[in-house]
């Protein structure tokens, strides 16, 4: 007998935590087309059914066709907390109505139909939580007996603090990333970082959203004319709401040009741990190189090169170890390979007028993703000690739809290859480097 889906929300499981009464009805809205059951009135005390309060986040599992009643019940029996655990691995698990009844036993008979029955397991014993015991369970009822199902159940806590604890929240909660481009490489780094649990996020951007944007970024058309980052910002708070103070993201917005309002930028960089950019165009990369190292901050850089055959991801870090993105751009040029920046001066390199971009949507989330998942890891490694987070090295060439006709560290030949290399030391003629160092 294979049991309904059953969604019990926040204000469900409160209301049943803290019922005056040891049972009673509960109201389920049945939504047909989904085969699901959403709780949404529990009887607290005799004859009173309270309704449940739906977040609108989960509007919709407020919709339904018809409803349908069941009942509830206390426990606070350990045995049948084993029962249960035995069952449900079973594919045909049973017991007994008059079994089940040693353990409920207020529990009706459902007559020739069927019934359900969902149980508040209270004092779940240690050894039997950390086989995964719930503290709600669900019963299909019928004349001879009852198998049990999982009640699916919103937990008290959600969001990066599910990762466990093994995972550093605590400490990422207290750092910075500043997030340099929104559009469609920095929109999907920003909400794999918010993912993670960082702390802050500082969204830089001036540009708002437009139509030609809708198919490759995160937002989609109810975007449309709103600055990327207030919207970003928006959407990712709204996609957090439920967990709010549980180890979510603040997110505070910038409509800031990088080369035309560079001084209101620096702040920006100085006071976070990592930064990353995802902006357009050879300038503004320019300009947030030189100020990371003034300020003697990480930077990760993210972008498409070649009409997108490839994606480059490159780490700047203080220091006199590895050089700026500017000492590596001289480097490129000495060896006599692409100049990876030509195509992006204006306007993806096409003076006023747009151009689209030709890297396709799943192109441009993977080089964001791999640009967050890069600076999670510099965080992780210079910031809490991980050295597992250790990268192997400071450029990442990435195969998209590679022509295998560029030279040096970007003659990938395969999608999907990443092709790692170091950066030489800084250049003693570099106008960065001589300043920071």
């Amino acid at each position: 007998m294979s049991g309904p889906f059953i969604a019990l929300v926040s204000d469900a499981v409160r209301l049943l935590r803290n019922a005056s009464a040891t049972g009673g009805l509960i109201r389920l809205g049945y939504s047909e087309p989904d085969l699901r059951y959403t709780v949404n009135g529990v009887e607290i005390a005799r004859d009173a059914v309270v309704d449940v309060r739906i977040n609108r986040e989960y509007e919709a599992l407020s919709w339904g066709d018809a409803d349908r009643w069941g009942q509830w019940s206390s426990s606070a029996d350990p045995a049948l907390c084993a029962t249960y655990l035995q069952l449900i691995r079973r594919p045909t698990g049973y017991v007994r109505l008059d079994e089940l009844r040693r353990y409920v036993p207020g529990l009706e008979d459902p007559g020739n139909g069927h019934g359900l029955l969902l149980l508040r397991h209270d004092e779940i014993p240690a050894e039997l939580a950390s086989l995964g015991m719930p503290d709600f369970t669900g019963w299909i009822l019928d004349r001879n007996g009852a198998a049990p199902f999982q009640v699916h159940a919103e937990p008290d806590a959600l969001g990066a603090i599910q990762l466990g604890t093994g995972w550093p929240l605590q400490g990422l909660q207290s750092n910075t990333v500043s997030v340099i481009g929104t559009g469609s490489i920095g929109s999907a780094a920003t909400r794999a970082l918010a993912d993670v649990g960082i702390g802050t996020i500082n969204l830089i951007d001036p540009d708002r959203l437009l139509w030609h944007n809708i198919v490759r970024h995160q937002l989609g058309p109810s975007a449309i004319g709103r600055y990327k980052v207030d919207a970003l910002a928006d959407a990712l708070r709204d996609r957090s709401r439920p967990n709010a103070a549980t180890g979510s993201t603040s997110y505070r917005t910038h409509r800031v040009d990088a080369v035309e309002q560079a001084a209101d930028l620096f702040p920006l960089i100085h006071r976070a741990q990592v930064v990353l950019c995802a902006a357009d165009g050879i300038a503004p990369r320019r300009v947030v190189n030189h100020l990371a190292r003034l300020a003697g901050t990480p930077a990760i850089f993210a972008c498409v090169l070649d009409d997108g055959s490839v994606g480059e991801i490159f780490r700047s870090r203080p220091g006199t170890k590895f050089g700026c993105l500017l000492c590596h751009r001289a480097w490129l040029a000495e060896q006599g390979w692409m100049d990876p920046e030509a195509d992006q001066e204006l306007a993806y390199g096409t003076g006023t007028s747009h151009k689209p971009m030709t890297a396709v949507p799943s192109d441009l989330q993977l080089i964001g993703q791999l640009a967050a998942q890069i600076t999670l890891a510099t965080l992780l490694e210079s910031r809490h000690g991980r050295p597992g987070a250790s990268l192997p090295n400071e450029h990442a060439v990435i195969g998209l739809r590679p022509t295998a006709d560029l030279g040096g560290p970007f003659n990938v030949a395969h999608a999907g290859e990443v092709r790692w290399a170091s950066v030489p030391p800084p250049r003693t003629d570099c106008p960065t480097c001589s300043l920071a160092n």
